[in-house]
C-alpha cells in the first residue's frame, strides 16, 4: 500500500520496489521453514510472542528509515517474524475447532481482515490530514507492542508431541517435512497453495499500477486498499454462511474457474469506474481461495499441520514477485497481473479438476 510513496521517498525503480517486497519473502525462506516446524513440538506462547515482537520491531524500523538501505532492513526484519508469528495461530485455530476446520479458518481470516482494516485506514487518514506516512508507521508499531504484550499472558494449546532426547529441531524438520511431500493429500493441498502464491504474486504492483496508469493519487491508492479489505470482511461474511451447507471444495473450485477471467476483465475495464465496478467481484471471489485451501492443507493429516506449515514456506525459492516486476517492465503492469493471474487460477481449477477425477 506504501510502495508508491516510498518510491517517491526514496526515488526507488520497479526492481527496487520488488527488492524490497522478495527480501522479506528471502529471508523468511532460512527462518520460516524451522521455525513452522517447530510448532509440533514448541510452546506457542514463545513462537507467538517472539514473532509479535520482531514484526513491531520492523515496522518501527520502516517508520525511521533515512535510507533505503534501512527501509530494506526492516522488511527483511518483518520476514524474520512474521512467519513464526502467522503459522503458529493458524494451527492453534484448527486445533481449537476440528470438526469444522474451513469454517473456524474463515472466521479467523474475518478477524485477522478485521484488524488489518487498521493499517490501510491508519496510513489513509494520515495522508489525508497531511500527515508523514511515518507516522502512520509509529501508530502500527505501537499497536504491535500491545499484541505482544497480549500474547505473553494468553495461554495456548500444548504442542501434539515433544522432541525425543536424540532428536534436534533440524532432523525433526527433515522428517516432517519428508512425510508431508510423501503424503498424496498433503501434497496435492500444498501445491494448491502454491498456485495461489502464483495468482497472488500478479498483485505485488497493484498498487503502483493503480498510481501510475490508472491515476490515483497516494491517498486514494490507501483508500482503494481500505476499501478492498471491506469487501473482504463481506466476503468472509458470506463464506461463513455459505459453509453451512454447502461443499467447501465445490466452493473452491467455482471461485476458481471465475478468477481466470476476473482480473483480465478488471484490468481491461475502462476508467476509474469500471475498475472500481469490476474490482468488488474479483476481491470478493479471491477473498474465499485462502481461508478453504489453507484448512484444508493443515487437516489433509492433523499430525503433519506443523510440517505442512514448513513446507509451505519453502515457495519463496521460486521467486515470484521478482518475476512479476520483470514481466511488468517487459509487458506493462496491467497486461503482467492480466496474464500471471490467470495462469495461477487455472492451474488450481486443474489440481481441483484431478483430485475429483
Amino acid at each position: 500500500m506504501l510502495t508508491p510513496t516510498f518510491r517517491r521517498v526514496f526515488g526507488l525503480s520497479l526492481f527496487q520496489v520488488g527488492l524490497l517486497l522478495q527480501v522479506l519473502e528471502w529471508v523468511a525462506l532460512v527462518v520460516e521453514p524451522v521455525a513452522a516446524s517447530t510448532i509440533d513440538h514448541s510452546p506457542r506462547r514463545r513462537l507467538m510472542a517472539g514473532g509479535a515482537a520482531l514484526v513491531t520491531a520492523s515496522v518501527a524500523t520502516m517508520a525511521a528509515a533515512p535510507t533505503y538501505a534501512v527501509l530494506l532492513l526492516g522488511f527483511a526484519v518483518y520476514g524474520i517474524g512474521s512467519g513464526p508469528l502467522c503459522h503458529t495461530a493458524d494451527v492453534v485455530v484448527l486445533e481449537t475447532f476440528p470438526a469444522d476446520p474451513e469454517r473456524a479458518y474463515s472466521r479467523a481470516t474475518l478477524l485477522d481482515t478485521l484488524g488489518g482494516l487498521l493499517g490501510p485506514a491508519v496510513v489513509s487518514t494520515t495522508l489525508l490530514v497531511g500527515l508523514s506516512w511515518r507516522w502512520a508507521l509509529a501508530v502500527c508499531a505501537a499497536v504491535g507492542v500491545l499484541y505482544t504484550a497480549g500474547a505473553l499472558r494468553s495461554t495456548f494449546p500444548a504442542p501434539p508431541r515433544e522432541l525425543d532426547d536424540d532428536e534436534s529441531v533440524l532432523r525433526a524438520f527433515v522428517d516432517g517435512v519428508r512425510q508431508a511431500v510423501t503424503h498424496a493429500e498433503v501434497r496435492r493441498s500444498l501445491l494448491v497453495l502454491f498456485a495461489f502464491d502464483v495468482f497472488e504474486s500478479a498483485f505485488v504492483l497493484k498498487y503502483l499500477w493503480l498510481h501510475d496508469e490508472v491515476g490515483l493519487t497516494e491517498a486514494q491508492v490507501a483508500l482503494w486498499a481500505t476499501l478492498e479489505q471491506l469487501v473482504d470482511v463481506v466476503a468472509l461474511v458470506v463464506l461463513d454462511r455459505w459453509l453451512r451447507d454447502r461443499e467447501p471444495r465445490a466452493i473452491l473450485r467455482l471461485a476458481a474457474v471465475a478468477l481466470v477471467v476476473l482480473p483480465a476483465a478488471w484490468v481491461a475495464a475502462p476508467g476509474v469506474g469500471g475498475k472500481v465496478v469490476l474490482a468488488v467481484p474479483l476481491a470478493f471471489t479471491a477473498t474465499f481461495v485462502w481461508p478453504l485451501a489453507k484448512a484444508q492443507s493443515l487437516t489433509a493429516e492433523p499430525r503433519l499441520a506443523g510440517a505442512a506449515q514448513a513446507v509451505s514456506t519453502l515457495t519463496p525459492i521460486i521467486p515470484l514477485t521478482l518475476g512479476a516486476t520483470w514481466l511488468a517492465g517487459a509487458i506493462g503492469l496491467g497486461a503482467a497481473m492480466a496474464t500471471i493471474a490467470a495462469v495461477g487460477a487455472a492451474l488450481i481449477v486443474v489440481l481441483l479438476r484431478d483430485r475429483s477425477s
